[in-house]
């Protein structure tokens, strides 16, 4: 049997679950986290209905904002990122890379056109037709603008794309009547919390709005090794990740995440739209990996992350577990 290596951020790094910790005052800081982490999980059991709601005027409100955005600059340009990619015509495309930090501005109309310092991109990508999307974190849409516009751009996405009913989505906190109107629109609802641990054998589209660190963590995980080359990932962006927290850090919070930045396509969304809020520091990432790749940790021994008290508020953890 393969030996588990113990990786910051992965499970053999910690004692019962939580890195140990010596400072009484800072043991009484994480305690408290804990407590509200606990309070947080259950509210989230709790809030989730809206008697209010009214799921016929619901429905007509997000279809809306699904047209409002089809005929948008925004939309228009997440349209041709999708047709280079599904073509293999990448190289109309900025590619970002660790080191290419002019590819990480946010800017309008940066990152779109020739760029001559272009990555390569390997031949396993060479196109690309989804099977399926799935969608973590979308939060309550019935109260949330931002989340309705999110929704709109996951249901032109589905049309793009063409996949069909192979339309997953999960929040905690959706309520009944979001899930009623999901279920109309054309969704399957996830039963459980995966925490983002989904393998895919076929490629699929991850749409994970503004989510924390820990979820896209454990969806690399899950999917560590030539697997990622089918996963598509649409959500924060990366590269800008790794600016804003110390490498130190970042390894030490997602070990996986950290760890594939070198191998990773990033392809940013101009922050376009009207609502500035809505789909800020979004990019669309590509993981064309081998089983010959050289991350920092063999494939083959990945072990699953588990995170300390500092973390548990950036993900939802399993009721379950």
């Amino acid at each position: 049997s393969i030996s588990m290596m113990a990786a910051p951020g992965s499970a053999a790094d910690f004692a019962d679950g939580f890195r140990l910790v010596t400072s009484k005052k800072r043991g009484k800081r994480q305690a408290t986290r804990h407590r509200r982490a606990v309070v947080n999980r259950t509210r989230t059991e709790d809030d989730g209905e809206d008697d209010s709601i009214d799921v016929n005027k619901l429905e007509r409100t997000i279809l809306t904002a699904k047209e409002e955005l089809r005929c948008t600059e925004f939309f228009s340009t997440v349209k041709d990122i999708f047709r280079h990619i599904r073509s293999g015509s990448w190289k109309s495309l900025c590619v970002s890379a660790t080191s290419d930090s002019e590819c990480r501005s946010r800017k309008s109309g940066d990152c779109l056109g020739e760029q001559s310092n272009a990555s390569p991109v390997k031949e396993l990508h060479d196109k690309l037709e989804f099977d399926a999307i799935v969608c973590y974190g979308l939060g309550r849409f019935s109260s949330c603008v931002t989340a309705r516009y999110q929704l709109g751009l996951m249901l032109l996405l589905r049309e793009l794309l063409d996949v069909g009913h192979s339309c997953y989505v999960y929040d905690p906190r959706f309520s009944s009547k979001e899930k009623q109107v999901l279920t109309t629109l054309g969704w399957q609802l996830i039963q459980k919390n995966e925490e983002g641990k989904r393998p895919v054998d076929r490629t699929t589209l991850f749409f994970m709005p503004h989510c924390g660190k820990p979820l896209y963590n454990n969806l690399l995980w899950s999917n560590w090794g030539p697997r990622l080359n089918n996963v598509v990932l649409l959500g924060n962006s990366l590269a800008n990740m790794a600016l804003r927290f110390p490498s130190k850090d970042l390894q030490k919070a997602a070990f996986y995440l950290h760890s594939i930045l070198d191998l990773t396509k990033e392809f940013p969304l101009p922050n376009t739209f009207h609502f500035q809020d809505v789909f800020n520091d979004m990019s669309l990432h590509l993981f064309p990996v081998t089983d010959t790749s050289p991350p920092p940790l063999p494939w083959q021994q990945a072990a699953e992350p588990v995170y300390d008290l500092d973390w548990q508020e950036e993900i939802i953890r399993n009721s379950d577990t």
